[in-house]
């Protein structure tokens, strides 16, 4: 890179249109900024006037009021702009248009212009060295085609062009100074390339018959000239120019002049000390670091995303270690890494770089003999012989031996590699395997998936994801317009997630945009394997389809390790080694033998162990393969019976204990994904209803406290399934009804109600005043509520005397949500003491967070704003030692609003945010609206009266009638008030009239 510093704030062209600020990923902008700033940047510093930019941005159809159009598309680039952190103030209205304050070496263009002038400068003044690194830095500034998500714009196709052909001529006079110094062999796959691209650029055809020729392949670069020939003639009816023709005719009498040798560089004179030699500091100059001698390196052809820090640790690393070994799964980017850090090193790791590629190599080649050929280096003889004469090249120089794909001549590769490093002192190597070479003094470092994004966020931040910034570059690779905006990034998020940040597969998917839109690639996922086929030409064989690469893997595994990978495919999510054992052990396979075969298959880089927790999982990529080769063994069935037969073991034995035991809280928890599965058994096997029901039951703690969709989707699905006893099934509708208590639907009314009628014809007074209880429960939203009262009255009786704690607390619990719902809050609050102290008698761990919440709620309402916080920061210390995601969704909305009814502000949007993304993940849009509003009322206060309007609607359509009328009411109040100040004025009274509704129904 050169010496130039870095502006703050740089802008990109050269490729699609960028903002990056201070080091930072780039900023994606918008469709409506794109093309305003890049007919600025073009100009960087220079006013463009205001009608050159409406034809810029609309041609020869223009808006009708084009001044207030332009002026609208200005305003939404400096909120991009601010939003960036680059500040508003770097656009300027200047008459007679606007002007981007920027200096120009801001914009990649310019930069790329005055390197390309210094490059040119250089190659007849400071040698080709120094010329070739000038251009690698000047090419390495374009992204992709110039200008690739403007538009077709006339100006932007012209300059687009323009900048087209300053690349390709400043890659014509690289490839031109290759060819002079006699590195032809670099230049011929470029230029083979370029040839097919450009087919007609006879410069590009000059430089392709000298480097054919110059690398003793003198028929082909005839060849190359008669095809060049022949399509000017067919085309254009003309022949080549005079130049070519005299060099097809030197190519021919073998008469071609050979390339110049480079000139050794110059040394500048010496200037005259500024003092006397005996005033001058004695401090030497700090040496600069020089590149060594890097062999056959391949050119990089594509970017390196995600891999900075892991090239720094690496290179780190290999400071301190003489073997490194990079592993990780086929396709995780070893070899990418590597040789990353082979362009890294310079003289403080190494003098001279090598690569050895083993993939092609068949098992039984003599190793060290392949590697000497390969070197270039004369073996005389196999074995012993060519390890010596590989000794004698290496010597005592400082070399970094990289040594690529180890894995199916570990044995061979691990001798090779312990000889060279005993016998060569100054020799570093640096190899990449699915398993370890197991030589003295290797150390390992496992190259990890690219990271993905954590569940939804904001598009800034999803371009920070790595794994969606490979998924971006390499889709604009092959779909140059290929944007990530608002419609197409949660669809890349997912793909990258279902993809584990698979370099590999990433790449295959990115590839497939070209013909297939984001969402039908991320739907047909589920065939990945058919999908995933779109390689590289130039790939190795095994790295063009993601089969091939879990191929090659999985054919260098013993038949007992390929037994124990396929099984594993039953887990969903992890598992530990007593559910591998008991599982997987059967058919050929024992149980005291599934240690050493799962930790040969860590080794190997195909199962993921996760050290501090004992537990083991398979990438999704490597569990879909696995369960492919499960079902071509025929062990589907088996495999997944037994995995439901011991995952009921597990739910039967933790399950009753969830809301009382943080140990078995946390072990259903870290079991979530296999009880799934094991659900999905049960609705799959035709006899499967009744253990179904029984997991159920099982698990109906830990949905009702986490969650609680899922439970009433599985027990819908189950009752749907088959026909139970009538026991069975109205234990089903009591539960369906009791996880739809907090936001009920049609669906789990019916339940409840049902079970009420189901326990009075089986003559179970017990369950029969539970279910009444449910039903009376949902009277905390709307219905008569001395009605039902009543119920919950009736149920007592039925119930008759208990010393039952949780029936008591619950009881507390449905009068207390019928007090706060009629506005009798100092009643509620003593109800919900109430059921605090019976529901800690019962040992309930996890319930007493959400009774405090409600009590915050009673007193809030009721005037007691002090005693509000401090049981709400109660209740959250609460939710926090005792984590139900529930109750730390409401505790945290609750305490969000309390606070801003005091005024206070600071910390209130973090809360909202941890709410809001808490909510989200466990299916409780209740706790969401309440975000919604709480953003809402933020929006408001700061005067942004049109975004608090749209916050009050997404929190109304999330709650529609679920919530307390007199707190709809307050919602609907607000959203009047935000439509009216934002001058929407039939929203508005929309909302009025919904508010007044509430109120006469009080």
């Amino acid at each position: 890179m050169s010496g130039d510093s870095e502006p703050t704030v740089s802008f990109g062209v050269l490729g699609a249109v960028e903002l990056q600020v201070a080091g930072r990923p780039a900023t994606p902008l918008a469709p409506a900024v794109r093309a305003l700033l890049a007919r600025l940047v073009l100009a960087a510093g220079r006013v463009v006037s205001a009608d050159a930019l409406t034809d810029a941005l609309w041609g020869e159809r223009p808006p009708a009021d084009a001044t207030n159009a332009l002026q609208l598309r200005v305003s939404k680039l400096r909120r991009a702009l601010v939003a960036a952190g680059a500040g508003g103030d770097l656009l300027v209205t200047r008459a007679p248009g606007y002007r981007l304050a920027v200096a120009v070496d801001a914009v990649d263009a310019y930069r790329f212009e005055r390197l390309l002038e210094t490059a040119r400068s250089a190659t007849t003044g400071d040698g080709p060295a120094a010329a070739l690194a000038r251009f690698d830095e000047a090419l390495r500034l374009w992204r992709g085609p110039a200008l690739a998500d403007v538009g077709d714009a006339d100006w932007a196709l012209a300059e687009a062009a323009r900048l087209e052909e300053l690349r390709l001529g400043a890659v014509e006079d690289r490839l031109e100074l290759l060819l002079e110094v006699g590195r032809q062999a670099e230049a011929v796959a470029d230029l083979e390339r370029l040839v097919a691209t450009h087919p007609l650029r006879e410069r590009l055809h000059r430089l392709l018959m000298l480097a054919l020729y110059r690398g003793g392949r003198q028929a082909e670069a005839i060849t190359a000239y008669h095809a060049l020939r022949h399509r000017l003639a067919d085309e254009l009816g003309i022949d080549p120019a005079p130049e070519l023709q005299a060099l097809a005719e030197a190519i021919l009498r073998q008469q071609v002049p050979a390339p110049a040798p480079a000139a050794p560089p110059v040394a500048e004179p010496a200037a005259p000390p500024a003092v006397p030699p005996a005033r001058t500091a004695a401090a030497a100059p700090v040496p600069v670091p020089r590149a060594p001698q890097r062999g056959d390196l391949p050119r990089r052809l594509a970017s390196v995303i995600g891999r900075q820090d892991d090239v720094q640790r690496v290179l780190d690393r290999l400071r301190q270690k003489r073997v490194v070994t990079l592993t990780g799964p086929g396709g995780v980017g070893k070899t990418t890494l590597a040789l990353e850090v082979a362009r890294r090193a310079d003289d403080t790791l190494a003098d001279r770089v090598h690569l050895v590629r083993l993939a092609a190599l068949p098992t039984g080649t003599d190793l060290p003999e392949a590697v000497a050929g390969q070197l270039g280096v004369p073996a005389g003889g196999p074995g012993a012989a060519a390890t010596a004469a590989l000794v004698a090249w290496l010597g005592a120089d400082r070399t970094l031996l990289v040594v690529d794909n180890c894995e199916h001549v570990i044995d061979e590769a691990a001798e090779l590699v312990e000889q060279v490093v005993a016998a060569c002192p100054a020799v570093t190597v640096l190899t990449t395997s699915r398993e370890a070479l197991a030589v003295p003094g290797e150390t390992q470092l496992a190259v990890a998936p690219l990271g993905v994004p954590d569940g939804p966020a904001d598009l800034a931040r999803l371009g920070d994801s790595p794994a969606v910034a490979l998924f971006v570059d390499r889709a604009r690779a092959v779909r140059p317009g290929f944007v990530l905006d608002e419609t197409t990034a949660p669809v890349v998020a997912d793909i990258c997630r279902q993809l584990d940040g698979m370099p590999l597969a990433i790449e295959l998917a990115a590839a497939r945009v070209k013909a297939l839109p984001p969402g039908e690639i991320a739907a047909r996922l589920h065939d990945r394997f058919a999908l995933l086929t779109a390689g590289a030409r130039t790939s190795e064989a095994r790295h063009r389809t993601l089969r091939a690469t879990l191929d090659w893997s999985h054919d260098l595994l013993s038949e007992a390790e390929r037994r124990l990978l396929r099984r594993l495919a039953v887990f969903r999510g992890g598992w530990d080694l007593a559910a591998a054992e008991q599982i997987c052990a059967f058919d050929g396979l024992a149980a005291d033998e599934v240690l050493d075969l799962l930790f040969r298959l860590v080794d190997r880089s195909l199962v993921v162990p996760e050290p501090t927790t004992g537990r083991f999982r398979l990438l999704v990529t490597i569990r879909e393969y696995a369960a492919a080769r499960l079902a071509e063994a025929g062990e589907t069935e088996a495999a997944r019976d037994r995995h439901l037969t011991h995952f009921i073991e597990q739910a039967e034995r933790y399950g009753p204990h969830a809301r009382s035991d943080a140990d078995a809280w946390a072990r259903l928890t870290e079991e979530h994904d296999n009880f799934r599965a094991a659900i999905d058994r049960c609705l799959d096997r035709h006899d499967g209803v009744d253990a179904g029901l029984r997991l159920a039951d099982a698990l109906f703690l830990f949905w009702n406290y986490g969650p609680r969709y899922e439970g009433v989707r599985a027990l819908t699905a189950l009752l749907a399934a088959g026909i139970p006893t009538p026991a069975a099934r109205a234990a089903a509708l009591q539960r369906i009804g009791l996880l739809g208590v907090y936001y009920p639907t049609a669906q789990t009314r019916a339940a409840a109600r049902d079970s009420v009628l189901a326990f009075e014809r089986l003559g179970d007074p017990v369950n029969t005043a539970t279910s009444r209880l449910v039903v009376a429960w949902e009277g905390q939203y709307d219905g008569d509520p001395d009605r039902y009262r009543a119920m919950v009255a009736k149920a007592v009786r039925e119930r008759g005397d208990t010393d039952d704690p949780w029936w008591h607390g619950t009881v507390h619990y449905v009068e207390a949500l019928l007090d706060l719902r009629t506005g009798a809050f100092e009643r509620s609050a003593e109800q919900w003491a109430h059921s605090l102290e019976w529901t800690r008698k019962a040992g309930d761990l996890l319930l007493p967070a959400g009774i405090l919440a409600h009590l915050g709620i009673a007193l809030r309402e009721a005037g007691r704003p002090d005693e509000a916080i401090a049981t709400l920061e109660e209740a959250a210390a609460e939710a926090r030692r005792n984590p139900s995601p529930h109750a730390t969704a409401f505790t945290l909305v609750q305490l969000a609003h309390t606070r801003l009814d005091r005024g206070e502000v600071d910390g209130v949007t973090a809360m909202l945010a941890e709410a809001d993304d808490t909510a989200r993940r466990s299916g409780n849009p209740r706790c969401q609206a309440w975000s919604a509003w709480g953003r809402a009322r933020i929006r408001y206060a700061d005067g942004d009266a049109a975004g608090a309007a749209d916050e009050c609607r997404r929190a109304l359509d999330l709650l529609q009638e679920r919530e307390f009328p007199w707190a709809r009411r307050r919602l609907w109040c607000l959203a009047a008030d935000a439509a009216s100040a934002a001058g929407r004025p039939q929203e508005a009274d929309a909302a009025r009239r919904a508010a007044e509704d509430l109120t006469a129904d009080r």
